[in-house]
């Protein structure tokens, strides 16, 4: 009975398994963002409803310096005070851990895309945990009609066996953290354009 039983879970495990590619991170640490191709292998995202007009929910959300009172608790702060929004625009965004264990942290970020009433992206290398890895945050607009916009926000990050191998236990639950926390960041978009 364990031979034939053994053999269905195997092929069970083997069906079911997903297949995910490892790159080394420890490379992309010493080597310009620009001259590599980034492999980002994991994300997440959400999908929420705001009611206001797509022209006002992405003016709020590329005003970078409002962010601090959109993402309450999260964003501490922006520097520069006042970002220039284009194409390969820099500014910095300090960030309260929201685990244990992990301090507070500052990651530069890289305007990649800028498409009015559509869409915004940014990247920039995740310094919270001794294996850095990069992540690109996409923010698409559509209007549903003319009051209402609906609003996605996906996190893509390089995550490796480098990183997992790497890091302490309370980074990883800070990635897991990050990237389980998109409907909640798109919440407190919808909350603060709401309240406008």
């Amino acid at each position: 009975m364990k031979g034939p039983l053994c053999s269905v879970l195997l092929s069970f495990l083997c069906i079911g398994s997903i297949h995910a590619e490892s790159i080394d991170n420890s490379k992309l640490v010493n080597q310009s963002k620009e001259s590599i191709e980034l492999n980002y292998s994991t994300g997440a995202y959400a999908t929420i409803e705001i009611k206001r007009p797509v022209a006002e929910v992405f003016k709020i959300l590329t005003d970078i310096s409002s962010w601090p009172e959109i993402n309450k608790g999260v964003t501490q702060k922006i520097t520069p005070a006042v970002v220039n929004i284009s194409k390969n625009s820099k500014f910095k965004e300090t960030i309260s851990s929201p685990i244990p264990g992990i301090k507070d942290w500052t990651n530069e970020w890289t305007i990649e895309e800028f498409i009015p009433n559509r869409k915004f992206v940014i990247s920039g290398l995740e310094t919270f945990a001794s294996v850095p890895i990069y992540s690109r945050i996409t923010y698409e607009f559509k209007g549903t009609t003319k009051n209402e916009t609906t609003f996605k926000r996906t996190i893509e990050v390089t995550l490796d066996k480098n990183f997992i191998q790497g890091t302490q236990k309370q980074e990883i639950e800070a990635l897991y953290r990050f990237l389980g926390s998109q409907w909640e960041m798109a919440n407190h978009l919808r909350n603060y354009v709401e309240s406008k």
